[in-house]
């Protein structure tokens, strides 16, 4: 165990890492710290939080093998070989934290860690050069707002970016960066990611591809099923609605984000998607009951052009038909978040006194 943790400039082996340093240090080193000296124990066990991609939030206990396993395979699929540098400014108490922490560990890198935070470029030198990093669509899209982010984001060879839906705009925003910029698809259940979907370059494409030793299928609803080494050889049901050709696949939504307004039937993720390319900014869609039509829903719009209600409802009504319309608009300076980046949409219907569905 030849590697290294970077940490505000001081370096440290993997292999020599204490806890004794633990004391001085942000909550972020504390975390890391606590999980390589406890693989480097030999530990054969870890408990981890879900994020409810496969049902409500619980707590899961994953192998040393299945986490062995996917860094394995991340490494074959993107060519990452010994003894890189790379990035970590994710949080290393979820799991695509703790899977560079492994793959470091596991392929001698040095592994640079910083705060995390909506926007890495602020722990960052404007030259400092990586062979990979992990991020979320959040921190990926502060950083594409400004020349010294975008200057970092090149100086870093492959990216994967993941936890969170891409936005359409964020999705148009990444063609300018030459760096390789990788959509994750996966969840706590399957140890990180399944599969990937290059963003950007000669390789761009709209379906994610499933990684060699990865089997899936789908069930009467068209959901993914997942099986492999990182799952036990267990099938995992999700409750994302795909259409599966072969190997790969496109996302389509989620089965529970869909309504049925009137006796039409609506994908919220993929209108969602839709107005925030329309409108060019962030769009969230709320699920919310209807008198007559049983389920309507509502759009909160994050403002970044200073536009009016009028304005938008303009765009909006020459652009889609009468039953995909929302019922209400609302205008709004941010999106609350969870800790891993996503958007809490529980703490949204409180923020705008909307009864949840």
């Amino acid at each position: 165990m030849s590697g290294s943790l970077i940490w505000n400039g001081t370096k440290s082996y993997f292999s020599k890492l204490l806890l004794s340093q633990e004391s001085s240090h942000d909550q972020a080193y504390i975390s890391a710290a606590k999980f390589i000296n406890e693989w480097r124990t030999g530990k054969q066990s870890f408990a981890q939080e879900t994020s409810g991609s496969t049902g409500k939030p619980k707590t899961i206990h994953i192998s040393r093998a299945q986490m062995i396993a996917s860094a394995q395979r991340t490494a074959k699929t993107l060519n990452l070989e010994k003894n890189i540098s790379a990035l970590l400014c994710i949080n290393p108490e979820f799991i695509g934290g703790k899977m560079m922490l492994v793959r470091a560990m596991e392929f001698d890198w040095n592994l640079t860690l910083v705060c995390p935070s909506s926007n890495p470029e602020e722990y960052l030198e404007e030259d400092q050069k990586f062979s990979f990093a992990a991020l979320v669509p959040l921190q990926l899209e502060r950083m594409l707002t400004t020349d010294k982010g975008r200057k970092q984001l090149n100086n870093i060879e492959s990216i994967i970016v993941g936890g969170a839906p891409i936005s359409a705009q964020l999705e148009k925003e990444i063609q300018s960066l030459s760096t390789q910029v990788f959509n994750t698809y996966g969840m706590t259940e399957t140890v990180s990611h399944i599969a990937l979907k290059p963003m950007n370059g000669m390789n761009k494409s709209d379906l994610f591809t499933v990684l060699d030793g990865i089997l899936v299928e789908t069930d009467y609803r068209n959901c993914l099923r997942i099986k492999a080494d990182v799952t036990l050889n267990e099938w995992i049901q999700t409750n994302d609605v795909v259409e599966l050709k072969g190997r790969q696949f496109k996302w389509l939504g989620r089965a529970d984000f869909v309504i049925n307004s009137g006796g039409i039937k609506i994908h919220l993720d993929q209108l969602e998607n839709q107005l925030s390319q329309l409108l060019a900014t962030e769009v969230v869609l709320l699920k919310k009951t209807h008198p007559q039509l049983g389920e309507t829903y509502v759009a909160a719009i994050v403002n970044k052009n200073d536009s009016t209600i009028e304005t938008i409802k303009s765009v909006i009504e020459s652009s889609l038909t009468k039953y995909y319309k929302p019922n209400e608009l609302f205008l709004i300076d941010t999106l609350p978040r969870t800790a891993s980046g996503k958007i809490d949409r529980i703490a949204l219907y409180e923020k705008l006194n909307i009864q949840k569905h």
